[in-house]
């Protein structure tokens, strides 16, 4: 085993150490230009740093790293700052960059940078070439302190989680321990202390993040389901949306709206999909009071909102001009948020101007996407299956008109089963939820329906807040169970529409049930005064979930309406809340609790865990080797039984050797010039003399048959017998 473990050499795996070390952190930095940038220029800068660097570092010492380093930095400073608005204001303002700096290593995902995938290609080559020019100077250390840095920065910014952490500390432990043992000449055996030491942090680690009171982010998995409510993880102000699996319903009241119709609540748009949730890269300013109108014909809503638990959100309906009562803050997008959370009783007002365009007048709509981002609100993931991008196209070939094309998509997917009771998905979550989920909830239908409509070159965003709410003679009573996520479409002069590909009918009936069971239960704050059902012997209808789909533009009965495209339509905003207006179609799976089969079923272990088991396995495997435990399991095995061959003479051979250190261990050893024979003598065991007998014979006269190789192996399996009795 020694000679298969040197072969490989100390110095390779201290390299394989440090690629591992260098691949978590541009793991990160891949997920980014995944999102936002060009993967294959990202591949080719990497790879460039890699090879420089280790070239470079064979020849150059080790103070031109530094110098080297720099000139990286600032040759991707140059390609980034000009693709950010403003970014030449950056190259005179070092207080800007300095404040840019502080907000990453306090928490600001790099996914949230306007031109992220461009930061990321720029940042990259610096720490790969860093360390890789250590590396090829054999300064395994500084190789992975450069590399380590990196790790840690992300870290800070909240891209690296627990696991990729984990796995590049193990890495740089293995590169600097080995890499000694590569500079000192020593074999890769040598390296068995390396081993057991990674081995024992990651057994460490797993036990801090089980027991009681360790890790709040367990490293393996408990298999328990998603603990987290619908609202809090869409209606969060940090500016990023993760699509998690099972989830549940909160039935209590957050807050009452006086208005004169119902509207969707809006709290926040995102516009950077990841393939797996959502971030928004909207600056945030103050606000003044007051922001510019969206285009078109539209409304004016005042709504009077009053919160009835604390509330860090602002909701309105869109578009939201003026605020009165609450200092806020606006997004780029429009969007508002409040400064500090809203106390229970605490009450504003805003004014918004609603779109009143019909479903003909966007149906008209150019396509000259002047007044938005259009590669913004239409860029995917490349990792984006390409099935997707056909599959919607293949549905939307008798659709002539961006409205027309989200309405055959909204309608497509309102035929899905509604479920809170969901196993969250590996892979890219709208191919997921297209092609492999057979049910889920809001986020699962507007990220899909969001990005099938990009894949068509249609700008669309992701949008969260919560539907109406519960109509008490004209106020609206929102609960958690109310919030909601939901798309938006751009289109030229009328500006963003709202659409819902989620089946009212099916997610307002879940609503219903884990509102009455609150209620059974006499849970506290589910209701305020007037929004108790009174009992009448008159049974309330049950609502029509098969009815059409609801959508949000009125009925168009004068035709035009291409083959696929929903013919019953509803004005926009229009949609129900929980004792709102029904439709939409799909079913109901379950309720918000997993109904299971009872069975048993271990889940298998991820790559993740999968690499940590060996890790874990290798580093046992050096303790019984160091401990010798392994030699002598062997030597147990090896003493106790002999298979025989065809060559009697070496039968003969192994007999004798077994028996020379069965003796050595239960009587003594042989002394240095002793003889065979005369050793087994000075023992006086009959037995051991007729072996040596059988082994002078054959060593030294050539006389061996099977008879004799019987008999020696049967008098040695005897000694084993009377010396060993276990």
């Amino acid at each position: 085993m020694s000679r298969i473990l040197d072969r490989f050499g100390p110095r390779a795996v201290a390299m394989g150490a440090m690629v591992v070390l260098t691949a978590t952190y541009l793991s990160v930095l891949y997920e980014a230009v995944n999102v936002a940038g060009d993967v294959e220029l990202f591949a080719l800068v990497v790879a460039g740093a890699f090879a420089s660097g280790l070239v470079l570092g064979r020849f150059l010492p080790d103070a031109l790293a530094v110098p080297l380093g720099i000139a990286i930095a600032l040759g991707g400073a140059l390609l980034y700052v000009p693709t950010i608005p403003n970014g030449g204001m950056l190259l005179s303002r070092i207080d800007l960059v300095f404040d840019d700096i502080v907000a990453l290593l306090t928490g600001l995902s790099i996914l949230k940078i306007i031109n992220a995938g461009v930061w990321a290609t720029a940042f990259a080559p610096v720490p790969v070439f860093l360390s890789w020019f250590f590396v090829g100077r054999r300064r395994y250390s500084l190789a992975a302190f450069v590399g380590l840095s990196a790790l840690v920065f992300f870290i800070l910014t909240t891209n690296a989680g627990v696991i990729l952490a984990l796995f590049g500390v193990l890495a740089a432990a293995t590169a600097v321990g080995v890499g000694d043992v590569d500079l000192r000449g020593g074999h890769l055996a040598d390296a068995d202390g390396v081993a057991m030491v990674v081995a024992a942090m990651v057994v460490l680690t797993v036990s801090v993040s089980l027991v009681p009171g360790g890790a709040s982010q367990p490293l393996l998995r408990s298999g328990v389901g998603g603990a987290d409510t619908i609202e809090s993880s869409l209606t969060q102000t940090n500016g990023e949306v993760t699509i998690q699996g099972s989830i549940s319903l909160s039935p209590e009241v957050r807050f009452r709206v006086d208005a004169d119709e119902s509207r969707y609540w809006k709290v926040a748009s995102y516009d950077r999909y990841t393939g797996d949730g959502w971030v928004r890269t909207a600056a945030v300013g103050e606000f003044d009071g007051s922001q510019s109108w969206p285009p078109g014909p539209t409304n004016r809503l005042v709504q009077t909102v009053t919160a009835e638990t604390e509330l860090s959100v602002l909701p309105a309906a869109w578009k939201p001009a003026t605020l009165n009562g609450e200092e806020s803050q606006v997004t780029a997008f429009g969007g508002l948020q409040t400064n500090d959370p809203l106390a229970s009783g605490d009450r504003y007002e805003v004014v918004s101007r609603v779109s009143t365009a019909t479903p003909d007048q966007l149906r008209e709509a150019d396509t000259d996407y002047e007044d938005v981002d259009v590669e913004q609100y239409t860029r995917l993931p490349e990792s984006t299956p390409q099935a997707l991008t056909e599959y919607t196209t293949t549905l939307t070939s008798n659709a002539n008109n961006s409205y027309d094309t989200a309405r055959v998509v909204e309608n497509h997917l309102e035929e899905k089963s509604y479920s809170l009771d969901v196993e969250r998905p590996n892979g890219d979550v709208a191919s997921s939820f297209l092609f492999d989920m057979e049910s889920g909830y809001c986020t699962y239908y507007a990220t899909t329906m969001v990005a099938m409509l990009r894949s068509q070159g249609i700008p669309a965003r992701f949008v969260t807040g919560y539907t109406p709410g519960q109509d008490v003679d004209g106020e609206y009573v929102v609960r958690g169970l109310n919030a909601h996520a939901w798309v938006e479409v751009y289109f030229p002069g009328y500006g963003w529409q709202q659409f819902d590909p989620t089946p009212s009918g099916p997610r307002t009936a879940v609503e219903r049930d884990s509102l009455d069971q609150a209620r059974s239960n006499g849970t506290g704050g589910v209701d305020v005064p007037g929004s108790t059902p009174t009992p009448t012997p008159t049974a309330t209808p049950t609502p029509d979930t098969t009815a059409a789909p609801s959508g949000n533009d009125t009925n168009d009965s004068q035709g035009g309406v291409p083959d696929g495209v929903a013919r019953t339509e509803t004005p926009p905003g229009g949609l129900g809340g929980i004792d709102g207006s029904f439709g939409g179609g799909g079913a109901v799976t379950t309720n918000n609790s997993s109904t299971g089969d009872g069975g048993f079923s271990l889940p298998s272990p991820t790559r993740e865990e999968t690499a940590l088991g060996a890790v874990v396995l290798l580093g046992v495997a050096a303790a019984v080797r160091r401990s010798g435990a392994a030699d002598r399991a062997y030597r147990v095995v090896w003493l106790r039984h002999q298979p025989r061959t065809d060559d009697p003479v070496h039968d003969i051979e192994r007999a004798h050797e077994r028996m020379e250190y069965l003796l050595s261990r239960e009587r003594r050893p042989r002394h240095t010039g002793e003889t065979s024979r005369r050793y087994l003598r000075s023992l006086g065991d009959r037995d051991a003399m007729r072996v040596g007998e059988i082994y002078e014979r054959a060593v030294y006269a050539g006389q061996a048959d099977e008879a004799a190789a019987d008999e020696a192996v049967e008098r040695v399996d005897d000694l084993v017998g009377k010396y060993r009795r276990f």
